[in-house]
């Protein structure tokens, strides 16, 4: 009897060495209004993914994660991409206004730098990074005003990139908590955008499903089109029309 692997389909055509990873950017709101529980949720919930992505034997070889924390200013931890079985989840203090325009331009330079790009006629390069943005409220300027003068032109630097550039394969936006702005997390988004609340329990629970959801596409096939698209089978998430 011929035993069925368990191996998925893209083992068997990534270069020597294993070299072609899964970039995933994760674009962390923490302004003060994010202060107290929700950004203890959200540590508890980065360090749950942390380990649960880790533990697959598959996303552990291939997933490299780069977290990108905004406020008043831009962070990016470990500063760079890393893999996942190496990357130690930060303490996330909340202050500051919300800067997404800065993360968004971060994002381009890991891009260009951290992510290995196809070459013609001979190896494959990384997958297209898939990027999440979790966000409570809506963008500001360097005074806390509202404003969308800063952060579409940054988000337009990201999708709109020339030929032979590094760009994502989506981008995923979530909203928490009642300030967010349905319209500008889905412009803010290549496709799906959500809106949840700010429990504990609903933290945990969208960390969950970001793990679920990566790792299933690693273990799909041969190409890896869209690391967030079973995020839209979870109904504790309102998906935004």
């Amino acid at each position: 009897m011929t035993m069925q692997s368990n191996v998925p389909e893209w083992a068997s055509v990534m270069p020597a060495g294993g070299e072609r990873h899964l970039p995933i950017y994760l674009l962390l709101d923490t302004s003060a209004s994010m202060n107290g529980a929700p950004i203890q949720a959200v540590q508890a919930g980065l360090e749950q993914f942390q380990q649960e992505t880790a533990s697959d034997p598959f996303a552990r070889d291939v997933v490299r994660v780069g977290v990108i924390t905004f406020n008043s200013d831009v962070q990016m931890i470990a500063g760079g991409l890393v893999p996942i079985s190496s990357f130690q989840p930060p303490q996330l203090v909340a202050s500051g206004v919300t800067r997404i325009d800065l993360a968004f331009h971060r994002l381009v330079e890991s891009m260009d730098r951290d992510v290995m790009r196809a070459v013609k006629g001979g190896q494959k390069g990384d997958w297209k990074p898939g990027v999440f943005i979790l966000t409570d409220g809506y963008p500001t300027d360097a005074n806390g005003h509202l404003t969308d003068r800063l952060w579409r032109p940054a988000r337009d630097a990201v999708t709109n990139r020339p030929t032979g550039h590094i760009k994502p394969s989506s981008i995923v936006a979530v909203g928490c908590g009642p300030n967010v702005d349905d319209t500008i997390l889905k412009a803010m988004s290549t496709g799906m955008a959500f809106r949840m609340g700010t429990d504990q329990a609903s933290f945990a629970t969208l960390f969950q499903y970001l793990t679920q959801s990566i790792v299933s596409s690693v273990q799909s096939g041969v190409t890896i089109d869209d690391p967030f698209a079973d995020m839209q089978q979870f109904s504790n998430l309102i998906r935004i029309a």
